[in-house]
């Protein structure tokens, strides 16, 4: 038989384990989350590729959510019910805000809200083809989110991401951006279609000295035409005057940013064939770009004419040159795009910085870009260190006036079509042997150049008294971040040159064609 204690603390007990369940059952509120809102984003888009948007959030009950709205996009509060509350916060996405949207209830228990806002350039528009991406719907926490897309003149759907689930009555297809589930662009619907009639072509041209120089682009991208034609006549003249050749004619093309053609991270190719006809192009350019954020048109523009001009001054396209074609082509395009005005400098440090933690990462062994790689996973290792030998060589050696003085030298020499080549026109240009630095890192069968017993040493001296193998030896690590997605700023330094790079090989036509992509 139990004491007379032992009865008392089984008592206690029980009535504490009672008045505990009371509590909780009286509180549960403190320990009930909040509910989720349903999402829902209708998209219609116009003739021209401009879109409305309308997103809707609703929810029984008081919640909270975080979601991406538009930074430069005037948006309004189109519908709602209860009283909501937006309060916008900075996001790691150039074009977006972090918004937090806050839902009370009206008095039935219900929330609403309704976001609209224009979406510019939703669809691009080129030949008898269609891209269409949608503005990024994310949100913390996930959700489903539905997304329905009404877009004018589509013939037949080549490509879509995600899966429609069906069109209803009213001619809108349905998709749903579901947490987990991969899509080409996260956070996007992305549609690529075929119109029902052609999109009509115009040219936007203008003359600089005795060049033409010639956008060919559909009417409703004017102003992207316009601001092309600034910046390459701009350019233009910069170029012309470092690479001591000119151009008959220069002539961009637009092309849609389709997954067979790089999607959103190619941004301008060159065909090779056009490069070893002597760089008459054409150009072209990524559609894409006019959704990018500032300084990538401008460089993109200007990379791209280097190949040409590299190409005129009689550099090859083949797997021997493209490091040196694609390692110029980025330096210079920053250099001249940062005297020109625009703002670029975070760019460049990045890439400086990507390119140094590159060349640490590879313990100096730069070998991977003598024949540039196959491996798609290593074609970003080698855009970065092509950029990092060209820019710690024209840091060495007085930077535009080793430029010049390089062009000088590919003019001089005729073809260059090798390793050993490049070898030799760098070299000329630095007034001094640089075989046994490229063997330093790695590269094979180089051979020395030997200046001409009569010829005078004209070249410009370094630009300080420590030698490039100890400014190499020396350099710091850094790690910075590089900005190479639509509209935002998502990946890290290295991943800058995981986009495809030149002379990638494309199935076009039945033929196989090597391109330059940057």
């Amino acid at each position: 038989m139990p004491s007379r204690h032992e009865i008392k603390e089984t008592s206690t007990g029980i009535i504490l384990l009672i008045i505990l369940s009371f509590l909780i059952l009286n509180n549960i509120h403190v320990f009930k989350a909040e509910p989720l809102p349903t999402i829902k984003a209708v998209i219609n888009v116009d003739d021209t590729g401009n879109a409305t948007v309308k997103i809707t959030f609703k929810t029984l009950g008081k919640t909270k959510i975080l979601f991406t709205l538009p930074r430069f996009e005037n948006y309004t509060i189109c519908e709602s019910y209860g009283t909501p509350q937006i309060v916008n916060a900075p996001s790691s996405a150039y074009f977006y805000y972090n918004s937090t949207i806050n839902l009370n209830p009206g008095e039935n228990g219900t929330a609403i809200l309704s976001i609209c806002y224009k979406f510019p350039y939703a669809s691009l528009l080129a030949d008898n083809q269609g891209w269409f991406m949608s503005p990024m719907l994310v949100s913390t926490p996930p959700v489903n989110i539905e997304v329905y897309v009404k877009i004018p003149n589509v013939g037949k759907i080549t490509l879509e991401s995600p899966i429609s689930t069906g069109i209803n009555v009213n001619g809108y297809r349905r998709y749903v951006l579901a947490p987990g589930t991969p899509t080409v662009i996260s956070g996007r619907v992305v549609i690529e279609y075929l119109t029902l009639s052609n999109v009509t072509t115009v040219d936007f041209n203008t003359s600089v000295r005795d060049t033409t120089i010639r956008v060919q682009s559909p009417p409703f991208y004017k102003s992207l035409a316009q601001r092309v034609l600034t910046v390459a006549s701009k350019a233009y003249a910069n170029l012309t005057s470092m690479t001591g050749v000119s151009l008959q004619e220069l002539v961009f093309r637009f092309y849609l940013p389709k997954q067979s053609l790089g999607g959103i991270t190619t941004l301008g190719f060159v065909m090779g064939e056009d490069i070893n006809a002597g760089g008459r192009g054409p150009i072209m350019l990524n559609l894409g770009l006019i959704r990018y954020a500032p300084g990538y048109l401008e460089t993109t523009i200007i990379h791209e004419m280097v190949h040409a001009f590299l190409g005129k001054a009689g550099v090859e396209a083949n797997d021997e040159t493209r490091w040196f074609h694609e390692g110029l082509a980025q330096y210079i395009s920053i250099s001249v795009a940062e005297g020109l005005g625009y703002n670029v400098a975070e760019l460049r440090n990045d890439m400086i910085n990507a390119s140094r933690t590159l060349y640490k990462y590879y313990e100096g062994n730069l070998s991977l870009i003598q024949h540039w790689p196959t491996v798609p996973e290593l074609v970003g290792d080698a855009y970065l260190a092509s950029f990092y030998i060209i820019e710690n060589l024209s840091a060495t050696y007085n930077g535009e006036a080793f430029i010049k003085s390089l062009f000088q030298a590919i003019r001089d020499y005729g073809k260059v079509k090798t390793t050993n080549d490049i070898v030799a026109v760098l070299s000329i240009a630095a007034g001094k042997n640089l075989a046994p630095l490229f063997r330093s890192w790695g590269f094979k069968d180089i051979k020395d150049w030997n200046p001409p017993a009569t010829s005078k040493d004209t070249t410009s001296a370094p630009s300080s008294s420590t030698t490039f193998e100890t400014v190499v030896l020396g350099i710091g690590i850094a790690i910075g971040v590089i900005t190479y997605f639509l509209n935002e700023k998502v990946q890290k330094e290295i991943d800058i040159a995981r986009s495809k790079s030149v002379f990638e090989k494309i199935e076009k036509n039945a033929e196989n064609h090597s391109i330059f992509w940057t």
